[in-house]
């Protein structure tokens, strides 16, 4: 049986992509594989058929334990915001691969990596150099910006009937961690896109001047767009319940990025795998809303 494994099997993307594997109607339960550190955080995944099996990314030998028999490896990248820690991590992960004789290895890394300012780009780059190294067959799931991580900033919207930002009405190249999901579960679950590399993001951009008149659409309120200051638009999230570490990095990350034309690529690939992706539809659907 060509077993599927995925790591960080309990965060969001890995869980969503289990779920997407979980309703292909070729792909049986018992072909995937779920790692995680902790077996009873992962309970409802072994309910529904799923093996479950440890691994620690800075464990190599938990690693190769876990990718022992593995056809198709998904490898999540480390959530550690240290670039040294996630170093060793990647090198753990992408070592233990080739010493279990894992067949195909798709590995999810970030579109733009040359033109980030996060300061994750560098060892996401790092890692696809390393699994070329070493010569194992790959797939690269370059993944666009999560426009899910603007949910709160929308909402807050809503309810002041303003969209306040510092983006300087630049756009940027959205997607869904869901649709990231059904993407990663579309790829493991067909045969072929061996040394593919796919850029996940959409085939348009999106300004917040655009967003605001979804949400107008959606909502059947008038929201405004307003271009302010960073100071400005971190103080209007705190004043509305956003932490301020939480509004610091959505401001002087996110819309910085924005700003300098960070996320302005454009790729039908995550069309291509899933099909055309609706712009209202996504916005509705992380805001909630639904007729």
């Amino acid at each position: 049986m060509k077993k599927i494994l995925v790591t960080g099997a309990t965060g969001n993307l890995g869980s969503l992509t289990i779920d997407h594997l979980l309703n292909k109607k070729h792909v049986s339960a018992e072909r995937i594989v779920a790692m995680v550190r902790d077996k009873k955080r992962a309970e409802h995944l072994s309910n529904k058929g799923v093996e479950l099996r440890v691994g620690d990314y800075n464990d190599m030998d938990s690693l190769k334990e876990a990718f022992t028999g593995i056809e198709k490896l998904l490898v999540v990248s480390s959530p550690s915001l240290d670039n040294v820690e996630r170093l060793k991590q990647q090198y753990n992960v992408v070592m233990a691969a080739k010493l279990a004789n894992v067949k195909h290895t798709f590995l999810v890394s970030l579109a733009d990596a040359d033109k980030r300012l996060f300061g994750l780009e560098d060892v996401d780059m790092a890692t696809e150099h390393m699994i070329r190294a070493v010569d194992l067959p790959f797939t690269f799931m370059r993944n666009g910006v999560y426009l899910d991580e603007i949910k709160f900033d929308l909402k807050n919207a809503i309810g002041k009937e303003e969209l306040v930002s510092s983006t300087i009405s630049n756009g940027f190249n959205f997607v869904l961690r869901s649709d990231l999901a059904l993407a990663n579960a579309t790829v493991l679950s067909e045969e072929g896109h061996e040394n593919k590399i796919y850029n996940l993001v959409n085939s348009e951009l999106i300004t917040y001047p655009e967003i605001a008149s979804i949400l107008t659409e959606i909502t059947g309120t008038e929201i405004g767009y307003r271009e302010s200051s960073d100071k400005e638009v971190i103080k209007n999230l705190t004043d509305s319940g956003v932490s301020k570490e939480g509004a610091e990095l959505l401001v002087l990350s996110f819309q910085k990025n924005i700003a300098e034309g960070a996320f302005q690529s454009t790729s039908d690939d995550l069309n291509q795998l899933i099909g055309e992706c609706s712009t209202k539809k996504a916005i509705a659907s992380i805001i909630e809303f639904s007729d």
